[in-house]
């Protein structure tokens, strides 16, 4: 099914690959229509016919004479089915697979997360445990950090938002430390 990218109506079968203009069936909008023979096809490429490249048949852009199958849906280019990646729901070629984790555009490819749940809980340790003038840096940090990332979800980990509460109290404890000390030394 074609559709008129006007109108939005499905053209006559009649008037594709025609290699002529003709007007659109509901809007009179002139139109070609040329597509691909995989296109037509109504069924799914066995494993004999991907070896064997018809006239008229796309071909793989990787392994030209190989029966294209799919579109890569990051770049257009078409495939076969050596080159087809299936993943998230989506059908890509190996560069763009590659790009996709470089990029870190792939959620699914990430290997490497971050825990800001724990990096908040620490720096608000550390400034109790080093004493309390690293508190000045570390617990501003802390506090950011909490509530900067307290939606993130961690893919690895089932997120618990207990270690972000916790370091949002000691870090805010540490603030309010230093407010009553400041206060206490301008009075007296």
């Amino acid at each position: 099914m074609i559709a008129c990218p006007n109108c939005h109506a499905i053209q006559d079968a009649g008037a594709i690959n025609t290699g002529h203009l003709s007007p659109c069936v509901a809007c009179g909008k002139i139109l070609r229509i040329d597509v691909f023979n995989a296109f037509l096809r109504r069924d799914e490429p066995d494993a004999a016919a991907l070896g064997s490249l018809a006239q008229g048949q796309a071909e793989c852009f990787y392994h030209p004479g190989q029966l294209a199958v799919v579109p890569c849906a990051a770049c257009g280019r078409l495939l076969c089915a050596v080159c087809q990646v299936e993943l998230e729901g989506r059908s890509l070629c190996m560069p763009c697979l590659q790009t996709g984790r470089d990029k870190q555009k792939i959620t699914a490819m990430q290997n490497r997360y971050v825990r800001y749940d724990e990096i908040a809980l620490a720096l608000s340790i550390w400034g109790l445990l080093i004493g309390i003038f690293p508190s000045v840096v570390t617990a501003p940090a802390a506090l950011y950090y909490a509530v900067r990332h307290i939606r993130t979800a961690s893919p690895v980990l089932p997120k618990a938002r207990f270690q972000n509460i916790l370091a949002m109290l000691l870090a805010g404890a540490q603030v309010i430390g230093w407010l009553y000390i400041l206060g206490r030394s301008v009075r007296g």
